[in-house]
């Protein structure tokens, strides 16, 4: 009986030494588990394919389907550079192993976390910079993922490797209106501002405007653009980088971008052949496009202004456009004398109790040319009276943009507004050679709306 007692008391111990040793046992394996997984996000964050390839069982899935999940190869930079913001912003925190006997698996619960790119001001940033501020400043979205680790060999092993890969990036499988492809793709054409011809004349500037497809507005994230200027094959102008407004930009080059040696004597840009050349910010070429430059001794234009009877100043608008190229760009049917003060009398006829006189030239929104006026007054209806070296007031002006269209507003207000016939005469350059526009009107006796007799 006592030696019976003694196997069962040996029995007894052997049974909890072994006890102890299967949960020591048990527990080093989970912590092996917990530590591979750790390497393992680590590799993930990093995106790096090499390494993250080692998790895969051979032939699930090759190194380029890898590298398409972790940094897809048609995005461009700027969707690259969303999605690098994106990864940036990843972190994760590795928790306890919860370790089944049975099946010898170890299940962690990863949680990731991910700036919010989703906020309003995320989804609202229109620049890499602005989506990063976002990102900081927003609460993390969390990402939970169960890792299994499958500790049945000599070694661990994770079984499920892609759902984690999958789950943290998934942003680049969603779309976050991010401009797609090239600018260079969304061109539709261009063509030079007041120069449908592509020829300049005794000029102190030359634009060539740039168009994009309406679809481009529908992005965020637009690359900028810049351009270089070249004559006869060397390029004299480099600009910086511009951006894109409403699916359009005007590339200038003009006497305060020329260096001393690309102006004539007179102050005009140096004939020769021009080439502007288009890029997105990113060196891509967008287009490019042709121009001419001529040099011709203006004479200046005879100013005439027809004579009419002050029933005609009434009824009709009194204006003539002369310069083709300005016809070509304008819209006469929102082109007219301008009743500021609510002081009109007729279509080309004012009270004396007007302030100002306005007449408003309408153009195409690609025009943005400067144009140079002159107002003179005469006590008569043929202007006979008038010296042409001694307008009442002269100006220049920009066209202002409204909706889909601009209006040179070519304003006069007088210290006294006296009745009689007031005549406008614009000019298309500096020197005011070139007429292209000439306009008059009639300010009356009366200082109300009554009908002229």
């Amino acid at each position: 009986m006592r030696y019976k007692k003694k196997i069962f008391t040996v029995f007894l111990a052997v049974c909890c030494v072994m006890s102890v040793l299967c949960g020591c046992s048990a527990g080093d394996r989970s912590q092996e588990a917990k530590s591979l997984c750790e390497t393992f996000c680590t590799d993930v964050k990093a995106g790096e394919i090499s390494k993250l390839a080692s998790y895969f069982d051979y032939g699930t899935i090759t190194d380029e389907e890898l590298a398409e999940l972790i940094a897809p190869s048609d995005f461009n930079k700027e969707e690259a550079a969303f999605a690098a913001a994106i990864k940036e912003s990843t972190d994760f925190s590795v928790q306890d192993p919860v370790y089944d006997k049975n099946t010898k698996t170890a299940t962690v619960y990863v949680v990731w976390k991910q700036g919010d790119f989703s906020s309003d001001a995320a989804l609202s940033a229109a620049s890499v910079e602005e989506f990063k501020t976002a990102l900081s400043s927003s609460s993390s979205k969390n990402i939970t993922v169960n890792v299994t680790v499958d500790l049945s060999g000599e070694f661990a092993r994770i079984k499920n490797p892609k759902d984690t890969v999958d789950a943290v990036y998934a942003y680049n499988t969603i779309n976050h209106g991010i401009m797609p492809g090239l600018l260079s793709d969304f061109y539709t054409d261009s063509n030079w501002t007041l120069a449908p011809k592509g020829v300049y004349t005794n000029v102190k500037e030359i634009g060539l405007r740039v168009n994009f497809n309406n679809e481009l507005s529908r992005y965020r994230f637009i690359p900028g653009v810049y351009y270089t200027v070249s004559r006869g094959g060397e390029v004299i102008y480099t600009s910086d980088i511009m951006d894109i407004e409403d699916n359009s930009i005007r590339l200038d080059y003009t006497i305060d971008m020329a260096g001393a040696g690309d102006l004539n004597e007179d102050g005009f840009i140096t004939d020769g052949k021009y080439s502007v050349m288009v890029f997105d910010a990113h060196s891509k070429q967008i287009c490019t496009s042709d121009c001419e430059v001529v040099n011709e001794i203006l004479e200046k234009e005879e100013i005439v202004f027809e004579e009419y009877k002050k029933d005609h100043y009434l009824t009709d608008l009194v204006y003539d456009i002369k310069d083709s190229d300005l016809m070509a760009n304008s819209f006469v049917f929102n082109t007219g004398w301008w009743d500021y003060d609510g002081t009109s009398v007729g279509k080309s006829a004012f009270a004396s109790n007007t302030k100002t006189l306005g007449f408003s030239l309408a153009v195409s929104s690609t025009n943005d040319n400067e144009l140079y006026y002159d107002y003179y007054y005469s006590e008569k209806s043929d202007f006979k009276d008038v010296n042409e070296t001694e307008p009442v007031f002269s100006a220049s002006c920009k066209p202002t943009v409204y909706d889909d269209q601009s209006c040179y507003d070519i304003d006069y207000t007088p210290a006294e507004m006296k009745p009689g016939f007031y005549g406008l005469v614009v000019y298309g350059d500096a020197g005011r050679k070139h007429i292209v526009f000439t306009a008059a009107c009639i300010v009356v006796e009366e200082t109300s709306g009554d009908v002229i007799d």
